[in-house]
């Protein structure tokens, strides 16, 4: 019979590429985890996972069982957190997802005093780019995101909770006081960290706008890149703020309004569990305090 272990034990192979990790993150013994794995492939009559001497990876049938395995965990995790509730009971994984370099003011005090103010509640997070954590949200290997973003449709099918409008700025124009229009990075070579979240387009289309030509001469994913190029003298770094390695000038359009991109949480547009939404009323809190 499929059971709700079957299943953790397999995502936690699946995630961790590895039995004897996936029994550490589960807390059992990896013969445990062996034959919990050849439990479930008797059950499906397939295997879910190809074996050799240095690695574990997904078989075909384990390829398309993963999303729905970690749906119907998921599934039963919101399930037990709607009774827990119910009776006040504050329990159950909240998983995390940041955008590499993002920073959200006081970000990580409120997870430390989440996490003491609800101990029955295990937090895990991890970083990730822009990318992936839409990947995941989406797959139900996430519950949560943190990400940047420009536009206003959300792709891969996620929810979204905006928190708070993050200026683009640029750093190196240390000639500019104040504001800086579009049109003054116009013959400025220009490394523009982008990260998947969109922060090209609101550049360029601001320079259309006034007919500005921009000399983007690197676009990278990661703020540490974007960071080193600027130091090394490539050119003015054009970055949003929260990813900013130190204060620049914000950036305005042809009427004066500062571009912007916006930092906000994705969750699966579905399933979302009472503690994942607990962390997001938080989140939305600090939010708006900050």
């Amino acid at each position: 019979m499929m059971d709700e272990v079957k299943l953790e034990a397999f995502v936690a192979v699946a995630e961790e590429e590895s039995f004897s990790a996936a029994a550490d993150r589960i807390r059992v013994a990896q013969s445990t985890i062996s034959a919990r794995i050849k439990e479930l492939e008797a059950e499906l009559g397939q295997p879910v996972f190809i074996r050799t001497s240095r690695r574990v990876r997904l078989a075909p049938a384990g390829t398309v069982a993963l999303p729905a395995a970690r749906t119907a965990l998921a599934a039963l995790s919101a399930l037990r957190q709607v009774v827990d509730d119910v009776a006040g009971v504050h329990r159950g994984r909240i998983r995390l997802g940041l955008l590499t370099g993002a920073d959200l003011p006081d970000l990580a005090q409120l997870l430390a005093d989440f996490a003491g103010e609800f101990p029955g509640i295990e937090l895990v997070v991890s970083s990730a780019s822009a990318q992936d954590l839409y990947r995941a949200v989406s797959d139900s290997a996430l519950d949560l995101a943190l990400v940047v973003r420009a536009g206003a449709v959300e792709p891969g099918g996620t929810a979204w909770a905006e928190l708070l409008s993050d200026p683009m700025t640029v750093v190196g124009l240390d000639r500019v006081v104040g504001p800086v229009p579009v049109t003054e990075l116009e013959g400025v070579p220009l490394i523009l960290l982008d990260a998947a979240v969109g922060a090209r387009g609101v550049l360029e289309a601001a320079a259309r706008s006034v007919g500005a030509r921009l000399d983007i001469a690197v676009e990278v994913s990661t703020p540490t890149l974007a960071t080193e190029l600027f130091a090394r003298g490539m050119g003015a770094l054009v970055i949003p703020a929260s990813l900013a390695p130190r204060h620049g000038s914000v950036l305005i359009g042809a009427d004066g309004a500062q571009l912007s991109v916006s930092v906000g949480l994705i969750s699966h547009p579905t399933l979302r569990t009472p503690a994942a939404d607990l962390l997001l009323g938080r989140l939305r809190g600090l939010a708006a305090t900050g």
